[in-house]
């Protein structure tokens, strides 16, 4: 294989995980955020439309296939930049090294943090007590409001290098409204994923 094809090659792969990250991943995480304040009404009318949901026919194969396996290819792909990626924050401190650097923890940590949630409505309880109890201790709760905030910047600074890979913000100024507009965005799902934990500690 050749130099241009390799080249040609990997950047196909960066556009379909670019593209990952906002479809399905991005839409789910938005649906997933909206769909805990139902918390808010109480456990009963949480774990309805929990069981609702997963009282659909074919669910596993959905979530499978629309959530799974586009994660389980996004961190694959994510962990094999980080793992490659040099970072020159040290040497040079400008904003987007940092950001850069925080994408990188911040996609680490997701995963971690998926893999534990999943784990815990999945293989334990699926119900409000689960999350409640889990989120009432101090580590729990350190761990969950961690993990939704650094998955809200994950997905919303990952919008940034979406734009910019598909050629959606091509100067400074286009770049500079999407980035006043994607800190809206995150501190709007902030204080929604900031909802859904407090829900669940009431």
């Amino acid at each position: 294989m050749s130099l241009a094809q390799v080249s040609n090659h990997h950047f196909l792969i960066r556009r379909v995980h670019s593209l990952l990250g906002l479809v399905p991943i991005g839409f789910f995480l938005t649906f997933h955020l909206f769909l805990n304040l139902t918390a808010l009404g109480g456990p009963k009318q949480y774990d309805l439309v929990i069981n609702t949901m997963q009282s659909f026919p074919g669910i596993f194969i959905a979530e499978l296939i629309v959530i799974f396996i586009p994660i389980a290819a996004h961190a694959i792909y994510g962990t094999w930049v980080v793992y490659t990626g040099q970072t020159n924050v040290l040497r040079y401190k400008y904003a987007r090294n940092w950001f850069y650097l925080i994408q990188r923890i911040s996609g680490l940590y997701t995963l971690v943090f998926v893999i534990t949630h999943v784990y815990l409505l999945r293989f334990g309880e699926a119900n409000f007590a689960t999350l409640s109890e889990f989120m009432s201790q101090p580590l729990g709760l350190s761990f969950y409001v961690l993990g939704v905030l650094l998955a809200i910047f994950h997905f919303t600074n990952g919008l940034w290098a979406f734009a910019i890979t598909w050629g959606l913000t091509v100067g400074p100024h286009s770049q500079r409204v999407w980035l006043y507009t994607l800190g809206v965005i995150f501190v709007l799902m902030s204080v929604i994923g900031m909802a859904d934990i407090f829900a669940f500690l009431k």
